[in-house]
This record gives C-alpha cells, structure tokens and sequence, in this order.
C-alpha cells in the first residue's frame, strides 16, 4: 500500500514529473472517476463505465473532459445493450445543434461565465428506469416477506444497496411489518461509515439533505431504529440473538460460491415462500448449479451500469477529441460517417500507435532567465537572443531553466 496515493475528488496530481492527473466522478458509484492525463504533448481522458444522472453519486463531470487529445473509451457495458438499443447509435448525428443530440444533452449557463456552458443531460430517463427497478424489486421483496419468507440479496453493487434499503425503509414504515435487516459484510460498518464521509461525491439532492442536517440514505434510520443489523459473519457474536425469520439479508458473494450468501442459500433453497435477488448477467443459472433442486423464487434484475450505446455518439459529439480508442466489441455499432474524430480499435495483448497529436511544443522560460536576455532587433516583429539554459520536466510542462548558478551578488 506504500505505493497507493489516495487522491481527492478534483485534485491534480503529478506522476514523475511529466504527467499531471485528475479525478472526476463518473456518476457510477461514489468514488468511481473518469481520470484526465496531461502531458506536455498530449492529453487523454480515460472513460470507464459512467451514468449521466446518478440517485446518489455526484452527476457525470464533462467539464474536464472536453477537447482532450485523445478518449480510452472502456465502458464495456453497452456490449450487452439490447440490438434495438444498438441499432439507435447510427441514427444519430455528432453535430452539437442537430436535434438527436439535444435529446440527451443540453447546454445550460451554471451562471459562473456566460461563455461557460456545462452540458447535462435533459432527460432523466435512465435514472426513472433504474428507480422503477429497484422499486419494483422492492416489490418483490415485500411480497415474500408477507408470506413468510426470507429475502436474500448476494448483491455487491454500492449504490444498488442504498437505494433497495432506501426504498425498504420506506416500505417498513407504511405497513406494519416488522422485519430484521442484515448485511452481513467485513467491510460492511467501513462501507456505511464510507458514504457520510465524502460529502464532494454525493449528488446535489443529497449535498442539500447534508446541508440541512438531514440523514443522507435511508439506513441511518433504520439503524437508529435498531432494525438494520451490520456484522462481519455469519459466526459473530451477537447475530444469534438478533436473528428471525423472516428476514431480509445483503451480504457477499453475487457468485454463490463463497461467503455468507452459499450458507444462507442452502438454507432457503427449498422453500418456495424465499426470494433470491441476483444480477443478470453474472451467469446465474450456473451459479444456482450446486443447489439444485429450487424451490426458492429467483428474481434476475439489470441494473444501470454505464452509457448505453445510442448515447456513445451524442457524447463524443460533447467531448470532441481526435482519436476516441474502443473496444472492439463496438467497432460494428459506432458511427464512423462524418465525424471530426478517428476511431481506433483495441483489444487484449494489442499494441496501437499514435501519430503525433501535438506538431507545437509549449515550452516556459524561467523568470530569472528572461530577465537576463539581451534581444537583438532584426526587424519590426522578431527579435532575437542568445541564452544557456537546461531543459527540464515539471508538473506536467517544459521549462527553460538556468544552466548555471550565477555569482552570488552579495560576495563580491
């Protein structure tokens, strides 16, 4: 860990002198980043799995991203989008003015700068379609609880859990249920103590609640209310005596094949009044292998897991690089037609090359050796002059630096 530096939501940081690096919240989860790499030479943003509008983390950052040399573009997740969604990407144009792009992005004065405009996205459409989800499997949950049943949620996504617990919260107290929760994690009470610690990445609506002293998730209730339980295992003092059933348990692994999740499983297995929550697309009907036969009801949900690909093309249309590096995954569904940018495709072991993106260097003199330079005239717009410097690298820019200490004034 002595080579981890931890770095703060916006700062810049200097990696060797030639490298300056910069966080922004990707609007996945708290803490995710898109990452912004400057060079003397060239600048590159890096581009994982982000969502525009978030219900807890800080919104999608365009500004740092705008105009950089050069997108890594590994956001795998529009890889497993629908053909119908697929098939939308070509229909739109990369213009900033054409109308396909005003559908999902806007460009509204934050009233710092008249000439700064920041890019949102217009339609929350996304994040409706994530909410209804959760709510719908909340649902779900209600419904095998009332009968008697269990809930088990092998679910490891952050912002997935506030919002089920959320929701859960607020079904518990409309109705007259009385049902323990427990997430039984090692790093549960780290994780929970996590999201009131980094007020920078939460999203405004929950910026305001700190603000106004209010509770941010939903948990802190139920914790206060003593009826959500966190421990580290199965075995920990205190969760026998805090045990019944039913009961709604989060713990690890989404794989069924490790943690509290696999011991809990054999339990219920049987019992058709049980729910199991997983996630698609994590090959669930292998991982249910070992307990077969099932009674227990499955639920499969998608979650929201970064930019899906209609939107790849209105985004690129915003940022506007030179070259944008893909998967090649996405090679057959991005348009190529009249875009100001190039596309390169890369994959594992696959070495790409970059033609020089810069032809001009931008090189800064030092105070003191400006002071000493002795220009000669040659004619009305150039001047010329002699200097002895050294070249040197620092926060991520050239400097011309004196190449020699001079006498020291005060001794001679």
């Amino acid at each position: 860990m002595h080579k981890v530096q931890s770095v703060k939501y916006g700062e810049e940081v200097c990696f060797n002198g030639i490298f300056m690096l910069k966080a922004s919240s990707s609007g996945l989860e708290l803490g995710n980043s898109t990452w912004t790499i400057q060079s003397p030479r060239a600048s590159i943003t890096y581009l994982p799995s982000s969502v525009f509008v978030s219900a807890h983390a800080l919104d999608f950052d365009y500004s740092s991203l705008k105009e950089n040399d050069v997108i890594l573009f590994s956001d795998f997740s529009s890889l497993n989008d629908t053909d119908e969604d697929n098939e939308k990407l070509n229909e739109h144009s990369m213009d900033e003015t054409d109308s396909s792009l005003c559908r999902y992005s806007v460009f509204r004065d934050d009233g710092a700068d008249a000439d700064e405009r920041v890019p949102f996205v217009c339609n929350n459409d996304d994040i409706t379609e994530e909410i209804e989800r959760i709510s719908f499997i909340c649902s779900c949950i209600f419904g095998a609880v009332k009968s008697g049943g269990s809930v088990l949620i092998p679910i490891g996504r952050l912002g997935v859990i506030l919002l089920l617990l959320e929701l859960i919260s607020e079904m518990l107290h409309s109705s007259s249920l009385k049902v323990p929760i427990f997430v039984i994690s090692e790093t549960a009470e780290e994780i929970f103590a996590f999201t009131n610690t980094l007020p920078e990445w939460l999203c405004k609506s929950r910026q305001e609640k700190l603000f106004a002293g209010e509770a941010l998730f939903g948990h802190v209730e139920l914790l206060k209310e003593g009826k959500l339980f966190l421990f580290p295992h199965l075995h920990s003092k205190g969760l026998l005596a805090a045990w019944k059933e039913p009961c709604i348990v989060l713990c690890p692994h989404w794989s069924l094949r490790l943690g509290p999740a696999v011991h809990l499983l054999r339990r219920w297995h049987a019992d058709k009044r049980c729910l199991l929550v997983v996630e698609q697309g994590n090959g669930a009907e292998l991982s249910l292998k070992p307990f077969m036969p099932l009674a227990i009801q499955v639920l499969e949900c998608s979650f929201l897991s970064g930019v899906r690909a209609g939107k790849i093309d209105p985004l690129l249309g915003v940022l506007k690089p030179k070259f944008v590096m893909l998967p090649e995954g996405l090679k057959s569904r991005c348009s190529i037609k009249g875009v100001p940018w190039s596309f390169l495709y890369y994959s594992k072991g696959k070495t790409i090359e970059l033609s020089n993106l810069r032809e001009d260097i931008e090189v800064h003199l030092a105070t003191d050796v400006a002071f000493r330079l002795q220009p000669r005239q040659l004619n009305e717009t150039t001047a010329v002059a002699r200097l002895r410097t050294k070249l040197l690298v620092s926060n991520g820019r050239y400097q011309l630096a004196s190449a020699e200490k001079q006498p020291d004034q005060s001794k001679r």
